[in-house]
């Protein structure tokens, strides 16, 4: 009789600490329900093991109306989480669900008036203890039962069918094994439990809760493979359930009362330390998987602007494409005037037209860094390397711009330091050509009066331009990012308010994708600038 007994309080310890671990995982609607079920559950199989322990008659009647009162509850919350399980809420109206709560307040109250509702008398065997039932009402009782768990795996199946239909696949096998799981406890627990007893056969009460330990197994079976709750979590639960189970097991086997006390104060500790242990857990898991989340929102996030990213360069591409034919059309038209090809000008009309081509000037070179973003960010800018003189494309640059720097007022020098007067490189003619162009503009720009000195020199293995200026200076904190898109420097609007910075960014990006370097160099604020550009010799000259 104690073997039976001790079963039972396992069975209860183990089904009651499942509950506690799902409520101290996600206290949601569905935690809650699942939980109570289960405390049902438990207490049904505890009482059910004091009745058999128990040697007082009537005490042994009043723990008799107990369990059967706590298995009245079982089939009420199975119910409700029928409603619940899988979508976290109530899918019925919540006054229908207090409504499905009456008869088991009604249950309740009956034992209370009346200790002989369903057993009328409680007698000792051979075998342990014999009851008689009250028939009508015991056969009332088994009907309850019978509906409430028919109607809530009706509900079970209904969504069973749904998730398999709408392909919810993790879903559909929880619920798949969830359904099994409880179906054995509960054929089992009333074939026992509710219908043996009918019929006059009270041997194998004790049977009943036992089975319910396949809703154990077949969640178990859920969690490690469709991962209803995280492994670490079970890991600790498992570690923390058979340490629990170990002490219980030891006290109930205790010989000495001094050895029972001091292991259900060790178990009382063990409890508490237990749930701490878990509930900690816990607390690591769902941060990691909120910043799992996060990655992967983030990861997403990401792709999206990579996508906007390539649709501004393309828009970019397109638009500056179709601004860049005008502008030609405004270019040229605006220099035959200028030149006189359409017959002599007024002079208040030359000054307006100087302006409009030097504006348009300004907007061509605009319109032609953005083109060269996109096609740098797209990875469509294409490079035709081969050998030419730095020096020789260096004087005609400034010879190109010399109206422009005599118009400041400015000096322009450039200096060779090679006894040959050639430094032949291996590059890109046009975009080098460019570079050098962009660096003298931002001289110009930048240099409200002074001198502008330009230096080609030879080294080992490569050419080194110098572009050097008198001009407004960089502080040390902008120099680090003036080689960014539109960034520069503080004092910069001061001077120039057409500049973009971009001219820089695009200069790096061409310099180094032939395996060159580029860097700017300051003193400080109104101390000059100089410009340095490093590019790779050809190799074939001797």
């Amino acid at each position: 009789m104690e073997i039976q007994s001790t079963i039972l309080f396992i069975v209860a310890l183990v089904n009651s600490m499942l509950s506690l671990f799902v409520l101290f995982g996600k206290r949601n609607v569905t935690n809650i329900i699942y939980s109570i079920f289960v405390f049902f559950a438990s207490f049904w199989s505890v009482m059910l093991g004091f009745f058999i322990l128990e040697r007082d008659i009537a005490h042994s009647l009043i723990i008799a109306n107990s369990y059967y009162f706590f298995a009245a509850g079982i089939p009420l919350f199975f119910l409700y989480f029928s409603f619940v399980f899988p979508s976290n809420r109530f899918n019925v109206a919540k006054t229908y669900v207090v409504f499905l709560s009456i008869p088991l307040m009604l249950i309740g109250i009956l034992f209370l008036l009346d200790k002989n509702f369903l057993i009328q008398g409680v007698w000792f065997t051979e075998w342990g203890k014999d009851v008689s039932i009250n028939t009508y009402n015991y056969i009332l009782y088994s009907l309850y039962f019978l509906t409430l768990t028919t109607f809530a795996y009706f509900n079970l199946f209904s969504s069973y069918r749904k998730s398999k239909s709408e392909g919810r696949i993790d879903e559909e096998k929880q619920l798949k094994w969830i359904i099994i799981g409880t179906l054995i406890g509960f054929i089992f627990g009333m074939v026992f439990d509710l219908f043996l007893p009918l019929f006059g056969n009270y041997k194998y009460i004790y049977l009943g809760p036992i089975f319910s330990f396949s809703m154990v197994v077949a969640i178990a079976y859920s969690i490690l493979k469709y991962h209803l709750f995280n492994i670490k979590v079970v890991a600790t639960e498992m570690t923390v359930f058979i340490l629990w189970v170990f002490i219980l097991v030891r006290t109930v086997l205790a010989e000495s009362q001094r050895e029972q006390i001091i292991n259900v104060v060790f178990l009382f500790v063990m409890v508490i330390v237990g749930i701490i242990l878990v509930q900690s857990v816990i607390r690591e898991v769902n941060q990691r998987e909120r910043i799992e989340k996060l990655a992967v929102d983030l990861e997403h996030a990401n792709e999206r602007l990579k996508e906007v990213d390539q649709l501004k360069s393309e828009f970019l591409s397109l638009a500056t494409h179709q601004i860049r034919a005008p502008l030609t059309a405004i270019k040229g038209y605006s220099s035959l005037i200028l030149e006189g090809d359409y017959g002599e000008v007024p002079e208040g009309i030359l000054k307006p037209v100087d302006v409009i081509s030097k504006s348009c000037q300004n907007l061509v070179m605009i319109v032609n860094d953005f083109l060269n973003i996109s096609r740098i960010e797209q990875g469509r800018m294409k490079y035709d390397l081969s050998a030419f003189d730095l020096i020789e494309v260096t004087q005609q640059v400034i010879t190109e711009l010399r109206p422009n720097i005599e118009h400041t007022g400015l000096v322009c020098s450039c200096h060779v330091k090679d006894d040959k007067n050639s430094v032949m490189v291996y590059a890109d003619l046009g975009k080098v050509k460019q570079v050098i162009v962009n660096l003298l503009d931002n001289a110009i720009k930048y240099t409200p009066s002074g001198s502008i000195t330009v230096e080609v020199s030879k080294h080992d293995n490569f050419a080194q331009l110098k572009v050097s200026d008198t001009g407004i200076g960089i502080s040390p904190e902008d120099i680090k990012k003036l080689f960014n898109k539109f960034s520069r420097a503080k004092d910069a609007n001061k001077t120039n308010v057409l500049g973009t910075g971009l001219g820089l960014y695009v200069a790096k990006q061409m310099i180094e994708a032939q395996n060159g370097k580029i860097w700017i160099e300051s003193e400080g604020v109104g101390k000059g600038t100089t410009a340095i550009v490093e590019l790779p010799l050809d190799t074939h000259v001797a």
